[in-house]
C-alpha cells in the first residue's frame, strides 16, 4: 500500500510540475491565438483532427523525413539531400519561398523520383505556416519528422543514421520519444571572403564550440505527438509527450546546454563574408527583421577543426562528382 502511495504522489507531482511549466503556458497561448484566428468551430476541428490522428493505427509511408524551407539554395541543396540520404532521411519536403535562382531544376531529378516534394510557397514571414502546412498533411504519413533549415546537417556522431540514434536513445531512456532537440554547432567564414567551390562541410569545417549560439536546437518530432508549430526551433506537443535533448534529458523549450557527443546539427551559417552579406540582405524566413550586421573577420565563429563530417565527404564527393 505504502508504495502505490508513494508511486501515486510521485505522479501528481510530476502532473503538477508540467502542468505549470511554460510548455504548457505556451500551449495555452497557442489555442488561445488560435481561436482568435481562426474562430472556435475552426479550433475544435483542429484540435479534434490532431488527437483523431493520434488514435490511427502506426503504419508510416515514410520513417524519417525533412522538412525545410528554402530560397535561392540551388548551389547547395544537392550535396545537403545527398548528405541526409547518407544519414537516413527518406524524403524532403522543400518549400521554395520565391528563389529566383534555378532550385527548382536543380530539385527535378530529385522530385521525379518522389524523394522531394516541393511546394512553391511566395510570401513574406512564410516559415511558420510552411511548417504548419507540412505537419497537417504528414501527420499519417512520416512518423519522425526533422524540421531544419538548408544550411543545417544532422550529423551523427557514434552512430551510422539518424534512426539508429534515435533508437539508441530511446532504449537508453527507457521510454518512447515524441521529440528530440539536437544542438547546433555554429561554423563561420574559415577565412573565405568569397564564395569557394566545392563542398560546403569540406570548406567550413572550422566552428566555435564554445559561443553561445550553440545552445539552440533544431527539433526531430514524432509528427502524432505535434499540435503545430509555435518557434522555428520548438513545437507546441500533445499533452504528456516526451521531449528530451541529445543526453535524454527532458527538455521544455529551444534552447539548452550544449550536447554534442552522440549527434549535432553542423549549422554553417555564414559560408563565406560575401554570401552572409546576401543573406543578411534577403532577411529572416520567420519575421520582418534583418540580420545584424557582422563585420569580416576571418576567424568568425572559425577557431575550433570539427571533424564530424570527415567521413562523409568522399562519399559525397563521389556522388556529386566532384574531385
Amino acid at each position: 500500500m505504502n508504495k502505490l502511495y508513494l508511486q501515486f504522489r510521485g505522479f501528481c507531482a510530476k502532473s503538477s510540475k508540467y502542468l505549470f511549466s511554460q510548455l504548457t503556458r505556451d500551449k495555452l497561448r497557442f489555442k488561445w491565438n488560435y481561436v482568435e484566428w481562426y474562430g472556435f468551430y475552426n479550433f475544435l476541428r483542429y484540435a479534434a483532427k490532431c488527437y483523431l490522428n493520434s488514435l490511427r493505427p502506426q503504419k508510416y509511408e515514410i520513417n524519417l523525413a525533412i522538412t525545410a524551407i528554402a530560397k535561392n539554395e540551388a548551389p547547395y541543396i544537392r550535396e545537403w539531400i545527398e548528405f541526409h540520404r547518407l544519414v537516413g532521411v527518406e524524403k524532403f519536403f522543400i518549400y521554395d519561398n520565391e528563389s529566383t535562382d534555378n532550385l527548382k531544376e536543380v530539385l527535378k531529378p530529385y522530385i521525379e523520383s518522389g524523394i522531394v516534394e516541393y511546394t512553391y510557397f511566395p510570401g513574406r514571414c512564410r516559415q511558420f505556416p510552411a511548417y504548419r502546412d507540412s505537419i497537417a498533411r504528414n501527420a499519417n504519413r512520416v512518423k519522425f519528422m526533422a524540421i531544419i533549415d538548408c544550411d543545417e546537417f544532422i550529423t551523427p556522431i557514434k552512430h551510422n543514421t539518424i534512426p539508429e540514434f534515435i533508437e539508441y536513445l530511446e532504449k537508453k531512456i527507457k521510454h518512447r520519444i515524441d521529440a528530440v532537440g539536437i544542438n547546433w554547432i555554429m561554423h563561420g567564414y574559415n577565412g573565405h571572403y568569397d564564395k569557394q567551390e566545392g563542398l560546403v562541410c569540406e570548406n567550413y569545417s572550422k566552428c566555435d564550440f564554445n559561443t553561445g549560439a550553440n545552445q539552440h536546437i533544431k527539433s526531430i518530432v514524432r509528427l502524432r505527438s505535434v499540435i503545430t508549430n509555435s518557434h522555428p526551433h520548438f513545437c507546441i506537443y500533445k499533452n504528456f509527450a516526451k521531449i528530451v535533448n541529445a543526453n535524454g534529458e527532458d527538455m521544455y523549450g529551444p534552447f539548452c546546454h550544449p550536447y554534442i557527443e552522440d549527434i549535432r546539427i553542423n549549422h554553417y551559417w555564414s559560408k563565406s563574408y560575401s554570401e552572409l552579406l546576401q543573406k543578411i540582405d534577403r532577411g529572416m524566413a520567420d519575421n520582418n527583421n534583418k540580420y545584424p550586421e557582422v563585420p569580416y573577420e576571418p576567424n568568425y565563429l572559425s577557431i575550433d577543426e570539427d571533424h564530424s563530417m570527415d567521413r562523409f565527404i568522399p562519399i559525397l564527393k563521389e556522388k556529386l562528382k566532384i574531385n
